[in-house]
Protein backbone atom coordinates (compact mmCIF):
# COMPACT_ATOMS: atom_id res chain seq x y z
CA UNK A 1 0.00 0.00 0.00
CA UNK A 2 3.05 2.34 0.59
CA UNK A 3 4.73 1.81 -2.66
CA UNK A 4 0.84 2.61 -4.31
CA UNK A 5 0.79 5.49 -2.29
CA UNK A 6 4.30 6.91 -3.42
CA UNK A 7 3.42 6.00 -7.04
CA UNK A 8 0.27 8.31 -7.07
CA UNK A 9 1.82 10.98 -5.62
CA UNK A 10 4.53 10.97 -8.06
CA UNK A 11 2.06 10.88 -10.91
CA UNK A 12 -0.34 13.29 -9.60
CA UNK A 13 2.09 16.18 -9.44
CA UNK A 14 4.41 17.06 -13.01
CA UNK A 15 4.35 14.22 -15.11
CA UNK A 16 7.83 13.10 -16.14
CA UNK A 17 10.19 10.27 -17.33
CA UNK A 18 11.78 11.04 -13.74
CA UNK A 19 8.66 10.63 -11.76
CA UNK A 20 7.53 7.21 -13.83
CA UNK A 21 11.11 6.22 -13.07
CA UNK A 22 11.07 6.95 -9.79
CA UNK A 23 7.72 5.27 -9.37
CA UNK A 24 9.23 2.39 -10.57
CA UNK A 25 11.65 1.68 -8.98
CA UNK A 26 9.79 2.72 -5.70
CA UNK A 27 7.32 -0.20 -6.51
CA UNK A 28 10.03 -3.31 -7.44
CA UNK A 29 9.45 -5.71 -5.19
CA UNK A 30 13.10 -6.20 -4.37
CA UNK A 31 12.73 -8.75 -1.58
CA UNK A 32 10.73 -10.94 -4.10
CA UNK A 33 14.17 -13.26 -4.36
CA UNK A 34 14.36 -13.63 -1.09
CA UNK A 35 11.11 -15.11 -0.66
CA UNK A 36 10.94 -17.77 -3.82
CA UNK A 37 12.81 -20.45 -1.79
CA UNK A 38 13.20 -23.63 -4.28
CA UNK A 39 10.48 -21.49 -6.98
CA UNK A 40 12.68 -20.34 -10.27
CA UNK A 41 13.91 -17.25 -10.79
CA UNK A 42 12.85 -17.19 -14.75
CA UNK A 43 10.01 -19.19 -15.23
CA UNK A 44 6.14 -18.83 -16.82
CA UNK A 45 3.91 -19.99 -14.07
CA UNK A 46 1.35 -17.63 -14.89
CA UNK A 47 -1.96 -18.76 -17.42
CA UNK A 48 -1.83 -19.20 -20.80
CA UNK A 49 -2.85 -15.72 -22.23
CA UNK A 50 -2.61 -13.39 -19.41
CA UNK A 51 0.49 -11.54 -20.83
CA UNK A 52 -1.80 -10.62 -24.07
CA UNK A 53 0.60 -10.29 -26.97
CA UNK A 54 2.66 -7.56 -27.65
CA UNK A 55 1.46 -3.86 -29.42
CA UNK A 56 3.43 -1.80 -32.21
CA UNK A 57 5.16 -0.15 -29.17
CA UNK A 58 6.48 -3.11 -27.29
CA UNK A 59 4.36 -3.39 -24.22
CA UNK A 60 2.04 -5.97 -23.40
CA UNK A 61 -1.43 -5.94 -24.91
CA UNK A 62 -3.25 -6.11 -28.13
CA UNK A 63 -2.33 -4.96 -31.83
CA UNK A 64 -2.57 -0.89 -31.33
CA UNK A 65 -3.29 -0.59 -27.84
CA UNK A 66 -1.25 -1.63 -24.58
CA UNK A 67 -3.34 -2.74 -21.61
CA UNK A 68 -2.13 -3.27 -17.46
CA UNK A 69 -0.74 -6.56 -18.29
CA UNK A 70 2.70 -7.38 -17.55
CA UNK A 71 4.86 -9.09 -20.34
CA UNK A 72 6.00 -12.66 -19.71
CA UNK A 73 4.25 -15.42 -17.99
CA UNK A 74 5.99 -14.69 -14.74
CA UNK A 75 4.32 -15.05 -11.53
CA UNK A 76 4.92 -12.40 -8.54
CA UNK A 77 8.06 -14.52 -7.89
CA UNK A 78 9.44 -14.91 -11.04
CA UNK A 79 10.84 -13.21 -14.09
CA UNK A 80 9.96 -13.81 -17.32
CA UNK A 81 9.89 -11.65 -20.89
CA UNK A 82 9.20 -11.74 -24.54
CA UNK A 83 9.95 -11.18 -27.76
CA UNK A 84 8.01 -9.98 -30.70
CA UNK A 85 8.31 -9.09 -34.71
CA UNK A 86 4.94 -7.42 -35.83
CA UNK A 87 4.42 -6.25 -40.11
CA UNK A 88 1.84 -4.08 -41.14
CA UNK A 89 1.34 -3.60 -44.72
CA UNK A 90 -0.86 -0.84 -45.69
CA UNK A 91 -2.60 0.09 -48.93
CA UNK A 92 0.52 2.91 -49.58
CA UNK A 93 2.71 2.18 -46.86
CA UNK A 94 4.39 -0.81 -44.66
CA UNK A 95 5.16 -0.93 -40.94
CA UNK A 96 7.90 -3.11 -39.44
CA UNK A 97 8.11 -3.62 -35.43
CA UNK A 98 10.18 -5.35 -33.31
CA UNK A 99 11.99 -5.73 -29.90
CA UNK A 100 11.79 -7.28 -26.21
CA UNK A 101 10.18 -7.13 -22.86
CA UNK A 102 11.18 -8.23 -19.61
CA UNK A 103 8.18 -8.59 -16.72
CA UNK A 104 9.54 -8.36 -13.35
CA UNK A 105 7.69 -10.02 -10.74
CA UNK A 106 4.16 -9.69 -12.55
CA UNK A 107 4.83 -6.06 -11.20
CA UNK A 108 7.23 -4.04 -13.73
CA UNK A 109 7.92 -4.41 -17.09
CA UNK A 110 10.34 -2.54 -19.17
CA UNK A 111 10.40 -2.62 -23.01
CA UNK A 112 12.08 -1.53 -26.03
CA UNK A 113 11.21 -2.06 -29.88
CA UNK A 114 12.33 -0.48 -32.88
CA UNK A 115 9.89 1.09 -35.57
CA UNK A 116 10.21 1.26 -39.16
CA UNK A 117 8.07 3.11 -41.26
CA UNK A 118 8.45 2.51 -45.40
CA UNK A 119 6.05 5.26 -47.72
CA UNK A 120 7.31 3.34 -50.43
CA UNK A 121 6.59 4.80 -53.78
CA UNK A 122 4.54 7.29 -51.67
CA UNK A 123 7.62 9.19 -50.97
CA UNK A 124 8.36 9.94 -54.69
CA UNK A 125 4.42 11.70 -55.36
CA UNK A 126 5.47 14.01 -52.24
CA UNK A 127 8.79 14.89 -53.86
CA UNK A 128 6.47 15.62 -56.85
CA UNK A 129 4.18 18.14 -54.81
CA UNK A 130 7.20 19.94 -53.06
CA UNK A 131 9.40 20.26 -55.98
CA UNK A 132 6.39 21.70 -58.14
CA UNK A 133 5.03 24.06 -55.24
CA UNK A 134 9.16 24.93 -54.30
CA UNK A 135 10.80 24.55 -57.84
CA UNK A 136 13.34 22.51 -55.93
CA UNK A 137 13.01 19.85 -53.47
CA UNK A 138 15.14 20.27 -49.94
CA UNK A 139 17.59 17.83 -48.95
CA UNK A 140 15.01 17.45 -45.57
CA UNK A 141 12.32 16.67 -47.98
CA UNK A 142 13.56 15.16 -50.91
CA UNK A 143 12.04 11.55 -49.90
CA UNK A 144 12.69 9.36 -52.99
CA UNK A 145 11.98 5.84 -53.11
CA UNK A 146 10.81 4.00 -49.97
CA UNK A 147 12.24 6.25 -47.54
CA UNK A 148 11.89 5.17 -43.80
CA UNK A 149 10.60 7.07 -41.22
CA UNK A 150 11.97 5.23 -37.54
CA UNK A 151 12.11 5.08 -34.12
CA UNK A 152 13.05 3.66 -30.98
CA UNK A 153 10.57 3.45 -28.29
CA UNK A 154 11.71 2.58 -24.74
CA UNK A 155 9.14 1.51 -22.48
CA UNK A 156 8.10 1.27 -18.58
CA UNK A 157 4.78 -0.08 -17.22
CA UNK A 158 3.99 -0.41 -13.52
CA UNK A 159 0.81 -2.45 -12.25
CA UNK A 160 -0.65 0.05 -9.83
CA UNK A 161 -3.12 -3.14 -8.09
CA UNK A 162 -5.81 -5.50 -9.30
CA UNK A 163 -5.06 -9.16 -11.12
CA UNK A 164 -6.73 -10.12 -13.81
CA UNK A 165 -6.65 -13.58 -12.86
CA UNK A 166 -7.89 -13.41 -8.69
CA UNK A 167 -9.94 -10.52 -9.45
CA UNK A 168 -13.19 -12.93 -10.56
CA UNK A 169 -15.43 -11.57 -7.89
CA UNK A 170 -15.27 -8.09 -7.59
CA UNK A 171 -14.83 -4.70 -9.75
CA UNK A 172 -11.58 -4.14 -9.66
CA UNK A 173 -9.68 -4.48 -12.85
CA UNK A 174 -6.02 -4.65 -12.72
CA UNK A 175 -4.56 -1.24 -13.33
CA UNK A 176 -1.62 -0.06 -14.64
CA UNK A 177 0.37 3.27 -15.06
CA UNK A 178 4.04 3.81 -17.41
CA UNK A 179 5.82 5.57 -19.85
CA UNK A 180 6.79 5.29 -23.78
CA UNK A 181 9.63 7.41 -24.59
CA UNK A 182 10.33 7.56 -28.42
CA UNK A 183 13.11 8.92 -30.16
CA UNK A 184 13.17 9.23 -33.90
CA UNK A 185 15.94 9.34 -35.94
CA UNK A 186 14.44 11.67 -38.82
CA UNK A 187 15.31 14.83 -36.95
CA UNK A 188 16.04 17.17 -40.10
CA UNK A 189 12.88 15.84 -42.07
CA UNK A 190 10.84 16.68 -39.00
CA UNK A 191 11.73 20.05 -38.76
CA UNK A 192 11.44 20.79 -42.31
CA UNK A 193 7.75 19.95 -41.89
CA UNK A 194 6.87 21.47 -38.77
CA UNK A 195 6.75 18.87 -36.12
CA UNK A 196 8.18 20.78 -32.82
CA UNK A 197 10.29 17.71 -31.33
CA UNK A 198 11.67 14.70 -32.76
CA UNK A 199 11.76 12.53 -29.41
CA UNK A 200 8.76 12.82 -26.58
CA UNK A 201 7.00 11.22 -24.22
CA UNK A 202 3.52 9.06 -23.71
CA UNK A 203 2.12 8.71 -20.80
CA UNK A 204 -0.56 6.03 -19.87
CA UNK A 205 -2.69 4.52 -17.31
CA UNK A 206 -4.64 1.52 -18.24
CA UNK A 207 -6.96 -0.73 -16.60
CA UNK A 208 -8.15 -4.24 -17.88
CA UNK A 209 -10.80 -6.74 -16.31
CA UNK A 210 -11.51 -10.07 -17.40
CA UNK A 211 -14.35 -12.07 -17.04
CA UNK A 212 -13.99 -15.86 -17.21
CA UNK A 213 -17.30 -16.71 -17.58
CA UNK A 214 -17.66 -13.45 -19.43
CA UNK A 215 -20.02 -12.93 -22.85
CA UNK A 216 -21.80 -16.07 -23.90
CA UNK A 217 -20.20 -17.86 -20.82
CA UNK A 218 -16.35 -17.22 -22.47
CA UNK A 219 -13.50 -15.60 -20.68
CA UNK A 220 -13.96 -11.95 -21.87
CA UNK A 221 -11.40 -9.11 -21.62
CA UNK A 222 -11.79 -5.52 -21.69
CA UNK A 223 -9.11 -2.64 -21.64
CA UNK A 224 -9.66 0.79 -21.41
CA UNK A 225 -6.35 3.39 -21.61
CA UNK A 226 -5.96 7.12 -21.04
CA UNK A 227 -3.11 8.47 -22.95
CA UNK A 228 -1.22 11.59 -22.44
CA UNK A 229 0.89 12.32 -25.38
CA UNK A 230 1.51 14.84 -28.47
CA UNK A 231 2.70 12.08 -30.49
CA UNK A 232 1.47 12.76 -34.02
CA UNK A 233 1.19 8.68 -35.40
CA UNK A 234 2.37 7.62 -32.28
CA UNK A 235 6.11 9.60 -32.84
CA UNK A 236 6.71 7.96 -36.49
CA UNK A 237 5.68 11.93 -37.69
CA UNK A 238 7.03 13.57 -34.45
CA UNK A 239 6.08 15.27 -30.88
CA UNK A 240 3.83 18.62 -31.45
CA UNK A 241 2.74 21.37 -34.06
CA UNK A 242 3.72 24.43 -35.10
CA UNK A 243 0.50 26.42 -33.05
CA UNK A 244 1.14 24.25 -30.23
CA UNK A 245 2.77 21.71 -27.97
CA UNK A 246 0.71 20.85 -25.25
CA UNK A 247 0.03 17.25 -24.62
CA UNK A 248 -3.29 16.08 -24.87
CA UNK A 249 -5.41 13.33 -23.21
CA UNK A 250 -6.73 10.80 -26.11
CA UNK A 251 -9.36 7.44 -25.03
CA UNK A 252 -8.01 4.00 -26.47
CA UNK A 253 -10.12 0.75 -25.84
CA UNK A 254 -10.21 -2.96 -26.43
CA UNK A 255 -12.09 -6.02 -26.48
CA UNK A 256 -11.85 -9.74 -26.62
CA UNK A 257 -13.51 -13.10 -26.31
CA UNK A 258 -11.72 -16.14 -25.67
CA UNK A 259 -13.19 -18.70 -27.93
CA UNK A 260 -11.22 -21.51 -25.97
CA UNK A 261 -8.18 -21.38 -23.97
CA UNK A 262 -6.12 -20.83 -27.42
CA UNK A 263 -8.32 -18.44 -29.49
CA UNK A 264 -9.47 -15.15 -28.72
CA UNK A 265 -10.59 -12.86 -31.12
CA UNK A 266 -11.72 -9.02 -31.01
CA UNK A 267 -11.22 -5.68 -31.43
CA UNK A 268 -9.48 -2.01 -30.71
CA UNK A 269 -10.21 1.37 -31.18
CA UNK A 270 -7.39 4.33 -30.35
CA UNK A 271 -7.93 8.02 -30.31
CA UNK A 272 -5.28 10.12 -32.29
CA UNK A 273 -4.39 14.00 -31.45
CA UNK A 274 -4.08 15.93 -34.20
CA UNK A 275 -1.62 18.54 -34.49
CA UNK A 276 -1.08 21.19 -37.12
CA UNK A 277 2.48 20.90 -38.88
CA UNK A 278 3.00 24.04 -40.79
CA UNK A 279 6.55 24.54 -43.28
CA UNK A 280 9.46 26.48 -41.35
CA UNK A 281 10.47 29.98 -42.55
CA UNK A 282 13.20 28.75 -44.50
CA UNK A 283 10.65 27.42 -47.22
CA UNK A 284 9.12 30.85 -46.69
CA UNK A 285 5.84 29.09 -45.85
CA UNK A 286 5.51 27.51 -49.32
CA UNK A 287 5.03 23.52 -48.90
CA UNK A 288 2.45 24.64 -45.62
CA UNK A 289 -0.39 23.26 -47.69
CA UNK A 290 1.59 19.95 -47.74
CA UNK A 291 2.41 20.07 -44.52
CA UNK A 292 -1.06 20.51 -43.61
CA UNK A 293 -2.13 17.21 -45.50
CA UNK A 294 0.94 15.34 -44.02
CA UNK A 295 -0.28 16.46 -40.18
CA UNK A 296 -3.77 14.83 -41.20
CA UNK A 297 -4.73 12.19 -38.24
CA UNK A 298 -7.30 10.20 -38.14
CA UNK A 299 -8.01 7.83 -35.27
CA UNK A 300 -7.04 3.90 -35.17
CA UNK A 301 -9.22 0.74 -35.07
CA UNK A 302 -8.58 -3.10 -35.97
CA UNK A 303 -10.63 -6.61 -35.50
CA UNK A 304 -8.29 -9.10 -34.75
CA UNK A 305 -7.50 -12.80 -33.53
CA UNK A 306 -4.89 -14.20 -31.38
CA UNK A 307 -3.63 -17.84 -31.09
CA UNK A 308 -2.01 -19.41 -28.44
CA UNK A 309 -0.67 -23.14 -29.09
CA UNK A 310 1.38 -22.81 -26.17
CA UNK A 311 2.92 -20.63 -23.86
CA UNK A 312 6.52 -20.13 -25.59
CA UNK A 313 4.03 -18.49 -28.52
CA UNK A 314 1.26 -16.27 -29.53
CA UNK A 315 0.25 -15.29 -33.50
CA UNK A 316 -2.06 -12.77 -34.12
CA UNK A 317 -3.54 -11.77 -37.43
CA UNK A 318 -5.43 -8.21 -37.86
CA UNK A 319 -7.54 -6.01 -40.47
CA UNK A 320 -6.21 -2.26 -39.12
CA UNK A 321 -7.60 0.87 -40.09
CA UNK A 322 -5.39 3.77 -39.76
CA UNK A 323 -7.00 6.57 -41.65
CA UNK A 324 -5.08 9.28 -43.43
CA UNK A 325 -1.34 9.14 -43.07
CA UNK A 326 1.25 11.36 -44.58
CA UNK A 327 -1.68 12.79 -46.74
CA UNK A 328 -2.75 9.96 -48.32
CA UNK A 329 -6.68 8.47 -47.21
CA UNK A 330 -7.90 5.02 -46.24
CA UNK A 331 -4.79 3.50 -45.27
CA UNK A 332 -5.94 0.30 -44.04
CA UNK A 333 -4.86 -3.49 -44.25
CA UNK A 334 -3.48 -6.77 -42.88
CA UNK A 335 -1.18 -6.58 -39.71
CA UNK A 336 0.35 -9.76 -38.82
CA UNK A 337 2.59 -10.36 -35.14
CA UNK A 338 4.27 -12.83 -33.52
CA UNK A 339 5.76 -13.06 -29.64
CA UNK A 340 8.04 -15.65 -28.14
CA UNK A 341 7.76 -15.80 -24.22
CA UNK A 342 10.12 -17.06 -22.11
Amino acid sequence: MKTNNRLKKAVSGKLGVAAVTAALLAGLPVAAHAAIGQAELFGMGRILGTGGVTAVNGLAGGGINNWALISGLGTNQQIGGTAFYSHVGLSNYNLNAYGASVGLFNRVELSVAHQSFSLGSTGALLDSAIGATLGSVPAPLNFGANYDFKQTIIGLKVRLFGNVVYDQYNWKPQVAIGVTYHDNQNKATLKALGARHHTGETYFLSATKVWVDGLFGLTTLVNYNLNYTNAIQQGLLGFGGVSHNKRKLESAVSAAIFLNRNVAIGGEYRQMPQYQLVAPSNTGGKVGALANAVSKTNNWNDVFVAWFPYKNLSVTAAYVNLGTIASVPNQHGMYVSLTTTF
